[in-house]
């Protein structure tokens, strides 16, 4: 059986790592996840991945919003939604002028997942 889309996870929390491959893999999805930016960005290809979730806060240098900025320089129809625990309306602000299609506050519930990443394809396919 083929994959419905493929998506990146980047997130330093084991438990959301494993909770997103365990639920996207039951509907049929790719998943690809990481635990520090860096690792991320060395794996990212245009056109690999349709939908990317990527937490704002990692424990390596470089945060979520720069790992957007880079990854939508290489695939500008990548759509991204960006995870945080850490509400700050100045980085809200920056994601949204960057193209995210949430801010996606934690916790958070894994049927919110499944419509983010419908509503990205959906996005991607008009975006092509």
């Amino acid at each position: 059986m083929s994959v419905k889309a493929n998506v990146l996870v980047i997130d330093d929390e084991t438990s959301i790592l494993e909770a997103f491959k365990m639920t996207l893999k039951y509907k049929d999805y790719g998943v690809e996840v990481f635990a520090d930016g860096h690792s991320a960005l060395a794996n990212f290809q245009k056109d690999k991945y349709d939908v990317a979730f990527i937490d704002l806060k990692l424990p390596d240098q470089i945060d979520g919003i720069e790992i957007l900025r880079e990854m939508k320089k290489t695939d500008p129809r990548l759509q991204v939604i960006i995870m945080t625990a850490y509400d700050t309306k100045a980085s809200e602000t920056t994601a949204r002028k960057l193209g995210v299609i949430e801010y996606l506050r934690k916790p958070f519930l894994m049927e919110e997942i499944y419509e983010l990443v419908e509503r990205g394809l959906k996005l991607r396919e008009d975006n092509k």
